[in-house]
């Protein structure tokens, strides 16, 4: 083998190595940032369907905080005061059960009137990031248990857009 195919060997394989990490990064979907997210119920089917409006941040390591609006309304919506306020959602993300689905579960705590605590509402959903990745949609689910027992309060569709960082003037 002379030098000079030696060398380019050498080459290519260091370009091939060089480049490995930044094509399977880029592959891999990512929900890191902060979120503006809609909830449309589907179950129970009690019409008019109210959207819940929600926020959640994503960060790089699995984690999300989120917050939506029926952490602060009864559901159904009447105008008795919330029975047992609930607290922002605590959970995580990743991959789902397919390449290009993302799971995530959070856990909102309710309270009775004297800080004690009631129940834990848990959501679920399986998004899917468009293709620029600035916007996802999927399905949930919210359980709510309550000692050993299960109870299903919603489920739907959601839909979800990444707040973009603007560059300053």
């Amino acid at each position: 083998m002379s030098k000079r195919t030696l060398f380019a060997c050498i080459v290519s394989g260091l370009i091939a190595i060089a480049f490995q990490p930044m094509s399977a990064s880029a592959a891999t979907p990512s929900l890191a940032g902060s979120w503006q997210f809609t909830l449309t119920p589907t179950t129970p089917p009690t019409p008019p369907v109210v959207e819940i409006a929600g926020l959640a941040t994503f960060t790089t390591d699995g984690s999300v905080i989120e917050t939506d609006g029926s952490e602060f309304v009864p559901t159904p919506a009447s105008t008795t005061p919330v029975e047992h306020p609930a607290s922002p959602g605590h959970g995580i993300w990743q991959l789902g059960n397919t390449p290009i689905s993302l799971y995530i579960q959070y856990f909102g705590l309710l309270f009775e009137a004297d800080g004690s605590l009631y129940a834990k509402n848990v959501t679920t959903m399986f998004v899917s990031l468009n293709s620029t990745g600035d916007a996802f949609t999927g399905t949930y689910t919210t359980d709510q248990l309550i000692g050993g027992s299960t109870k299903k309060l919603s489920s739907g569709t959601v839909s979800g857009q990444l707040i973009p960082h603007i560059p300053l003037p």
